[in-house]
C-alpha cells in the first residue's frame, strides 16, 4: 500500500472492518481464458503486463445535463514485463467485436487468449472504438462501505499516452499503441489497442462520462475507488496495485443554486480498501 497524501490520517478499527466488506464488493470472479500458441504449445514464461491504477486526481464537482456530477482524472500504468495488447474482430452484420489478448513469452512466441469482453464503436463525443469493462469508478459511504453511486462509463480507448516515471525496464523508445482507436471509422472489422510497457493510459476529468452522478448524494465523507480490470478478465501479473482510492468530503453549496464543494482529504494506491487509512475525524 502506498499512502500518497501527507494529510494526517487515523486508521480506525471500524473502517478496517467496514472497508473489508468494500474490498470484497470490488472483487469479481475472474473470467475464463484459454491460451493457444501459434505453431504449438510453449512452456516459456509469459511476459505479462502489470496494470497499476493511479489514485484519482483533478476531482471536481460539475453540472452535466441537469445532473450534479463528481468528475475526476483516472490513469492506468503498465509496469509489467510485457505489453497489454487487445485485438477486436467482428464479422459482417455484427455490431460488437469479440476480443483476444496477445500475450508475449520469453522465447518470442505469442499466445492469443480469448477475453470475456467486447469492443464497440462509441458515437457522441468519442467517435472511436472502446474496450468494455477496463476500469470501474465507484463512490462508497465512509461509515458503512456501502456503494453510493457508480460511473456509467464502461468503454475505454487504450493507448500509451506518456511514459512512467521513473522508467520501467523494457520501455520502448516509441510506443506501438499511441493511436486513437479508429476515430470516425465505425466500419472497421478489426481493431488493436493496448498499453506498452512503461507507459500510462489516462483520461482527464473533462472527458465525456468521466464522472459519477452525485445529484442525490448528501454532504459527508466518501471513498472514491478506481479499479483496473475489475472483472479480472485480463491475463496480467501483479494484482495488488489494481486499485487506488481518494477520500473526499462533500460540502453543501455556499449559495442557492450553487454546486456542492469537494475536498480531497487523503489518497491511497495499491491493496484492498481495508488497508487505506481513514483521514482524521472520519
Amino acid at each position: 500500500m502506498r499512502v500518497l497524501s501527507p494529510d494526517r490520517m487515523l486508521p480506525a478499527l471500524r473502517h478496517r472492518t467496514l472497508l473489508s466488506i468494500l474490498g470484497v464488493a470490488l472483487a469479481v470472479t475472474p473470467g475464463l481464458a484459454v491460451s493457444a500458441v501459434a505453431g504449438g504449445q510453449s512452456t516459456s514464461p509469459e511476459l505479462l503486463p502489470d496494470l497499476r491504477q493511479e489514485a484519482p486526481s483533478q476531482v471536481a464537482v460539475r453540472r452535466v445535463g441537469g445532473h450534479v456530477v463528481l468528475a475526476f482524472r483516472s490513469a492506468v500504468a503498465n509496469v509489467g514485463r510485457g505489453p497489454l495488447v487487445m485485438t477486436g474482430r467482428r464479422v459482417r452484420g455484427e455490431r460488437l467485436m469479440t476480443v483476444t489478448q496477445q500475450v508475449h513469452r520469453a522465447d518470442g512466441s505469442v499466445s492469443q487468449v480469448p477475453i470475456v469482453s467486447r469492443m464497440t464503436y462509441q458515437p457522441g463525443g468519442h467517435r472511436h472504438w472502446h474496450l468494455q469493462g477496463f476500469e470501474r469508478f465507484s463512490l462508497h459511504n465512509a461509515s458503512t462501505g456501502r456503494l453510493v453511486s457508480v460511473s456509467r462509463k464502461v468503454g475505454f480507448c487504450l493507448g500509451s499516452r506518456y511514459r512512467v516515471t521513473p522508467p520501467v525496464p523494457g520501455t520502448p523508445g516509441t510506443p506501438a499503441y499511441s493511436h486513437n482507436c479508429g476515430p470516425h471509422m465505425p466500419g472497421l472489422m478489426t481493431m488493436r489497442m493496448g498499453i506498452d510497457v512503461g507507459y500510462v493510459d489516462d483520461y482527464l476529468a473533462m472527458v465525456e462520462f468521466q464522472y459519477i452522478d452525485i445529484t442525490q448524494v448528501r454532504s459527508g465523507t466518501y471513498l472514491l475507488a478506481h479499479q483496473a480490470d475489475p472483472g479480472h478478465r485480463l491475463r496480467v501479473g501483479n494484482r495488488v496495485d489494481d486499485t487506488a482510492y481518494a477520500w473526499i468530503r462533500l460540502y453543501p453549496p455556499a449559495a442557492p443554486h450553487a454546486l456542492p464543494r469537494v475536498a480531497v482529504v487523503g489518497r491511497c494506491a495499491g491493496g484492498p480498501a481495508s488497508t487505506c487509512p481513514a483521514p482524521l475525524g472520519v
